[in-house]
């Protein structure tokens, strides 16, 4: 193929158009490095904040999401692993979003979203001054974390419990006894349908009073507990021989000198006892009643004395008795009270 060549001299030579290619090529980098800068958001005003975890994010890596109230205000740019089950997490917030951050934040693990991707998720509990650039939160290794990765893991937990010998003998004795638990099963739930039927009271009271019971029942269990290893250990003294012999003897002994002598004073005078329990208690059974009547008439004593006051007014400085008398059937006497017919 022939090279085309310039006798007149005015085209460019080899050297300069390698430079002008290397111009070029310089050019198109720098293009490049920038557009590639700019949407990592390396121009971006960023807000830093540390954060020291005690226990590992599940699912957790670099770019995920920050959250404030369920937006998205930032990404997680790095990840240090400081030991086992330790990590140094460095947040790259919106300045703009940070503003409404304060020191009296806290920071926790969450899903970004339902697939189970692990996100930040910080939290206002109110108050408190602005939160400083480069502070460090803690996540706490009893930190409430909810994710959909940790419910999975728990899941697969539980289900592991339920796979083990002990739970199948327990379902092998739920079949075995079905002609049993069936009749005991119908009147559970016929006695839960007649609860609710007569339900006088929101379901939230009687949680209320089933949290009152609770409470009293945890408040009552140490006592009962320590009176029952009282008792336990008080019945070690009966484990041996001879304080059992001791014991034995003590209430033969209680029965030959006391009870049967009163036994025998019984029989042979119930007669003569049994007119000196019937004249005690006709004794007792009236002052009884009256003494019980005490109460009702005293609380009626001032009941009495307005009556007797609004009988009794006073009238002109003067103090008068009122009476109200109804004649419907003797109309001759309302005559001569009032002195003339009416």
């Amino acid at each position: 193929m022939p090279v085309y060549q310039d006798f007149s001299g005015r085209s460019a030579g080899k050297l300069a158009l390698r430079l002008r290619g290397l111009a070029i090529v310089a050019v198109i980098a720098v293009v490049a490095v920038t557009l590639t800068a700019y949407s990592q958001g390396k121009f971006s005003d960023r807000f830093t904040v540390w954060i020291d975890a005690a226990t590992v994010g599940e699912g957790l890596a670099p770019g995920a999401e920050v959250k404030l109230h369920g937006f998205a205000i930032g990404t997680v740019s790095r990840i240090d692993t400081i030991g086992f089950g330790h990590q140094q997490l460095e947040l790259s917030l919106d300045r703009r979003q940070a503003e409404h951050l304060t020191d009296n934040v806290i920071a926790r693990y969450t899903s970004s979203n339902v697939f189970g991707s692990t996100a930040i998720e910080l939290v206002n509990r109110g108050g408190g001054n602005p939160l400083e650039e480069d502070s460090t939160l803690h996540i706490g290794e009893n930190s409430a974390n909810a994710t959909v990765t940790s419910v999975f893991r728990k899941a697969g937990q539980l289900t592991r419990i339920l796979d083990t010998e002990d739970v199948d003998r327990l379902f092998d004795l739920l079949i075995t006894n079905t002609e049993t638990l069936g009749p005991t099963t119908r009147a559970f739930f016929e006695t839960a349908r007649m609860l609710a039927d007569y339900q006088r009271a929101p379901v939230a009271e009687y949680v209320r009073i089933g949290g009152d019971v609770a409470t009293g029942v945890a408040e009552l269990t140490p006592p009962a507990v320590d009176l029952i290893a009282q008792l336990l250990d008080t019945s070690a003294y009966f484990g041996e021989t001879s304080n059992q012999d001791r014991t034995n003897k003590a209430i033969y002994g209680l029965a030959d000198q006391a009870l049967a002598p009163l036994a025998t004073i019984l029989r042979d005078n119930s007669v003569d006892l049994s007119t000196i329990v019937s004249t005690v208690l006709d004794l007792v059974i009236p002052i009884a009643a009256s003494i019980g009547s005490v109460a009702p008439t005293y609380n009626r004593v001032p009941e009495l004395l307005d009556r007797i006051d609004g009988a009794f007014p006073v009238v002109d400085g003067r103090v008068q008795l009122q009476l109200e008398l109804i004649s419907k059937d003797m109309p001759y006497l309302v005559d001569s009270i009032v002195g003339g017919p009416r």
